[in-house]
């Protein structure tokens, strides 16, 4: 089985891709004789994208009906990883074969080919010798996801989390829905550190900013036994939180040393 960030340096070499890895995705796919097609799909709005075989040929269709072209950019690198990874198709119907993948494929990648997927993409857009490169020195802050992810392209939600892989500092970041914790992700240095929590802990500047649907300008100090199962009395954690309050969508992010 091919390691997915292995295969993906691989293809960035081969490809000899050099600059921005997103302005490279449809120079590989015709590379490798793959059609691809963008359209709004309103009657299956839970697909994201396909990888679909048809007799010798090959083609990658990206769902527009979510208007987000970072997240159709990841959801095409996603497509050619299990291209690439030689994944065996998923499905079989009218002489066609290939992969259906729904938005939580591409978002949580819970089943082992999605994963190997997403992981294929994330190290196709933001590789590590790039990527880490471009964060060192910078604080952990809504500052370095937002530069980061126009400088290669992709959402923010993919930016942060390709830091939290990288950084050797103990941070976090929550996503919630009206209060309500639908995501977290913690650094390798802080894994197994948060609270088991559903929803956004009241006392805290993130649930502070969600009530007033107002984001914070800067990290605010919180006392961390609301964030974290284990902490010492040195543990100083700082929080800050913005989002689409209108939509009561709002992105949280911890750090603590």
């Amino acid at each position: 089985m091919a390691n997915p960030a292995a295969k993906a340096r691989w293809v960035l070499e081969t490809k000899e891709v050099t600059g921005v890895p997103a302005l490279a995705l449809h120079g590989i796919a015709k590379q490798e004789g793959i059609r691809y097609l963008y359209r709004p799909l309103p009657n299956d709005p839970k697909l994201s994208g396909e990888l679909i075989y048809k007799n010798e040929q090959k083609g990658i269709l990206i769902n527009t009906h979510i208007n987000s072209p970072r997240r159709h950019t990841f959801t095409f690198a996603h497509e050619l990883g299990h291209y690439f990874l030689e994944h065996r198709p998923e499905y079989v119907r009218d002489g066609v074969t290939g992969f259906w993948c729904s938005i939580e494929d591409v978002t949580y990648g819970k089943r082992q080919k999605e994963q190997e997927a997403n992981a294929f993409a994330v190290e196709l857009l933001m590789p590590e010798s790039q990527f880490r490169p471009s964060m060192a020195g910078a604080p952990f802050d809504f500052t370095l996801i937002r530069t980061l992810a126009r400088e290669y392209q992709v959402s923010k939600q993919a930016c942060g989390y390709r830091i939290l892989e990288l950084t050797q500092t103990s941070c976090a970041i929550l996503h919630s829905d009206h209060g309500r914790i639908t995501m977290q992700r913690t650094s390798r240095a802080a894994r197994g550190a948060l609270r088991q929590l559903t929803h956004i802990p009241q006392g805290t500047a993130a649930h502070a900013a969600i009530q007033q649907q107002c984001g914070q300008a800067d990290f605010t100090e919180c006392d961390p036994a609301k964030w974290l199962a284990r902490y010492t009395s040195l543990t100083r954690l700082s929080e800050c939180t913005r989002g689409k309050f209108e939509n009561g969508v709002a992105m949280t992010l911890l750090r603590w040393s």
